[in-house]
């Protein structure tokens, strides 16, 4: 056990020994790269309008934006008017303007006008309006006739089988999603409608009892019927009179469908120097909430319009590479962007998503967040890495490229918390937003949102949800960091570089702990040995790749400096990574017999 003992003690003093060599590149490197973020995240604070920024996620909220519809094209409308309104054209060298429509014949948009829901019996009273709570109307209803449709609520759930048409002229009333009983209920039940009271537990039900969340139902020609979502409060009503009684309802909906066509808006603020190398800044326009996505929408709108009030006054010059800002619908915008023109979508250099930006966190119980870009932390995710209530999504292993934007977009939330206290952390990447077909086509792209929100896709993401100054933190901090994007000097890389070689550091020796208490605790130390090293062997494969990508910031094309220090870094990369797994192979020996 002595032997053992000692063994111990000599891989604890290699592992303080390896961090140390690790750490050792630049301790102090941070504070520069911070600096130079707060220089653009100075005038940006005080420009970025409060005021404004809310006043335009009121606007959004007002609409039920699914889309391609009526109102999501109209919300379009409104921030193109107020970029118009802010001097960009598209007759503008500098600041230009397009609004693009692209119709879709093989898909229908969905228009809510009027809803309710109204129980008949044994009491009467209204359940619901679309005036009051829009969320109660399920994505995809369709119209009933002008009276209505008064009809007995049948409760599925507890129904083993439903043969044909044993719905007819009823509504089914489940538990469960909707668009999951969809089949069973509608097409083989044939029931009128749906009603439906799920309420996913992330959005605590039995504590926001009122909440009402999103539904949708399958967009089936040929089953026009209606769905409605209803709260844990009414659900328990339901519950009660059903074990009692027969309940009637009567559902009024008026609602249309139309080929779809998706209004795109596109701001762009021209680089002098590159201006064919591109940086994006997107926000989607669909989804009902005012932080899902008006707060992303209004935020956009708010760097867009501040950025050129900035240029303009002189406090800030023209971006050496061009800033796009576009205003979409949720990753659709960039798959057809993509393949309509690829030439122009391999321009951009890197791109920033917006997406649910503005919660008011002691509201909604959420945090600032910044998805990254696929790093390691995808697949073996250990702390302080962990991953939201969204959890795991598709992601292949070429997906994983090694890149300087993570840690860039960290050192700017830190910038901002210099100057004002901010919650924030990063989260491994999830997918399932605007970032999505960047990172598919090998762009780097990071996500900007909140999350765990108790009120996500629930009538509860309203206005008073929203905190202004939290929209104003995560815009200054995506801001400045297209803003060093776009006018990266050397120098500016190398100080990028050196932070990147801190973090890296902090990174291998965080990952080298786990792996030393994994082989530990491992019954088949070898095994274990090999899994640990494949997992340190990635993130020196991702540093390595996002030391190598820093040499394609600079503005100007040759710059030897910052290439011998890439080189560097990837040396002493490499052998402190040796260092480390040579340590490994010593971390446990079985101890002798007597």
């Amino acid at each position: 056990m002595r032997i053992l003992n000692v063994l111990r003690t000599i891989v604890d003093q290699l592992a303080v020994y390896a961090t140390c060599l690790i750490l050792a590149p630049s301790l102090i490197a941070a504070q520069p790269l911070h600096q130079q973020l707060a220089a653009y995240q100075t005038p940006l604070q005080a420009e970025f309008s409060e005021e404004n920024a809310l006043a335009t996620v009121a606007h959004l909220q007002r609409f039920w934006r699914d889309n391609g519809n009526a109102h999501f094209n109209a919300c379009m409308d409104h921030l193109a008017e107020l970029l118009k309104n802010a001097g960009f054209t598209d007759r503008s060298h500098h600041y230009q303007l397009w609004i693009h429509d692209t119709l879709l014949t093989q898909q229908q948009s969905w228009q809510p006008y009027e809803a309710s829901l109204r129980m008949l019996e044994p009491v009467d009273t209204l359940m619901y309006s679309l005036t009051d709570t829009p969320m109660a109307l399920c994505v995809g209803s369709h119209a009933t006739p002008p009276e209505g449709v008064r009809a007995e609520l049948v409760f599925i759930d507890t129904l083993n089988h439903i043969a044909e048409g044993a719905l007819a002229g009823k509504i089914a009333y489940t538990h469960r999603p909707p668009s999951s009983v969809f089949p069973k209920a509608v097409v083989t039940g044939k029931a009128v409608g749906i009603i439906s009271s799920y309420v996913p537990e992330l959005n605590r039900p039995e504590r926001n009892r009122d909440l009402v969340s999103m539904g949708k139902l399958p967009r089936n020609r040929e089953a026009p019927v209606f769905g409605f979502k209803i709260s844990r409060r009414w659900q328990h009503t339901l519950d009660s009179l059903l074990a009692r009684e027969r309940v009637v309802v009567r559902a009024r909906v008026n609602t249309a469908f139309r080929p779809k066509q998706v209004r795109e808006v596109t701001a762009v603020i021209r680089g002098t120097k590159r201006p064919e190398e591109v940086i994006a800044l997107v926000a989607h326009v669909d989804e009902l909430g005012a932080n899902d996505n008006a707060s992303g929408s209004a935020a956009l709108l708010e760097i867009a319009l501040s950025l050129k009030r900035l240029i303009d006054n002189g406090a800030l010059p023209l971006p050496a590479r061009s800033l796009r800002f576009m205003w979409v619908e949720e990753i659709a915008s960039i798959r057809r962007w993509r393949r309509a023109r690829p030439e122009e979508f391999r321009q951009v250099k890197a791109a920033l998503i917006l997406d649910m930006v503005g919660q008011d966190v002691r509201k909604t119980g959420g945090r600032f967040l910044i998805e990254k870009a696929p790093d390691p932390s995808a697949i073996w995710t250990r702390p302080p890495d962990a991953h939201t209530a969204w959890g795991k999504g598709f992601m292949p292993r070429s997906w994983i490229r090694g890149t300087y934007l993570n840690d860039l977009m960290i050192a700017a939330c830190e910038s901002v918390a210099q100057r004002e206290p901010w919650n924030f952390a990063a989260n491994p990447f999830e997918g399932g937003s605007d970032h999505v077909p960047f990172i598919s086509a090998g762009i780097p792209a990071v996500l900007a949102w909140h999350f765990t929100d108790q009120f996500y896709h629930t009538s509860g993401d309203n206005l008073d949800k929203v905190s202004a100054a939290e929209m104003r933190r995560v815009a200054v901090a995506v801001a400045s960091v297209a803003l060093f994007i776009a006018n990266t000097s050397e120098q500016q890389a190398i100080r990028l570089l050196e932070w990147l070689q801190e973090r890296a550091g902090r990174r291998l020796e965080n990952e080298f702990h786990h792996s030393h208490t994994a082989i530990q605790r491992a019954s088949d130390f070898e095994d274990e040995r090999q899994k640990q090293i494949e997992i340190l062997n990635a993130w020196r494969d991702w540093y390595v790749e996002a030391f190598e990508s820093v040499a394609e910031l600079p503005i100007t094309r040759k710059n030897p400096r910052l290439k011998a220090r890439i080189s560097a870094a990837k040396q002493r990369l490499d052998r402190d990574f040796k260092f480390i797994t040579q340590g490994l192979h010593h971390d446990r020996q079985k101890a002798p017999t007597h």
